[in-house]
């Protein structure tokens, strides 16, 4: 890649989610009232969503609480830095996707995967989220973990 400085995203967290929840929640009552049995559905509609989002068993609760910045480098490795001063470092994984609007990126660190979600409108620079369109939808990051040089 021409460009080496770091590209700087900030990460979608909890509270990033709470409308598009809410929409959803708000489509599945609809679609309960127009079923034949809509006070049973609605009950239980209310139920899954209250349980899943309070008890981590839907995906949209395990999203961090935190404000994460994620440092992109050139070489695909990525540095997780958290609020209170916390740095995770690690690198890119195979699985990345993106749309004009938001990415899903797949980061590796110390043996686990973590999915991160970056939006582009929460961005300080458009330029960085554009970069990081490019670089995915060129399928710069698909292999970075072959990529890695040991002993640095």
């Amino acid at each position: 890649m021409s460009y080496n400085k770091p590209t700087r995203l900030i990460v979608a967290n909890r509270r990033d989610f709470v409308l598009w929840v809410g929409l959803l929640m708000l489509l599945a009552v609809l679609s309960a009232l127009l079923s034949s049995q809509p006070v049973l559905l609605i009950v239980l509609t209310i139920l899954i969503f209250v349980t899943g989002w309070g008890i981590s068993t839907l995906d949209f609760s395990k999203v961090n609480a935190a404000k994460l910045t994620l440092v992109i480098f050139a070489d695909g490795r990525v540095s997780l830095e958290s609020t209170n001063g916390d740095t995770i470092e690690g690198f890119l994984d195979a699985q990345q996707w993106c749309t004009h609007r938001v990415a899903v990126l797949r980061v590796a660190i110390e043996g686990t995967t973590r999915r991160l979600v970056i939006v582009s409108a929460q961005q300080q620079n458009a330029d960085d989220f554009r970069r990081l369109n490019m670089w995915l939808r060129q399928d710069f990051c698909s292999d970075t973990r072959d990529k890695q040089v040991s002993g640095i």
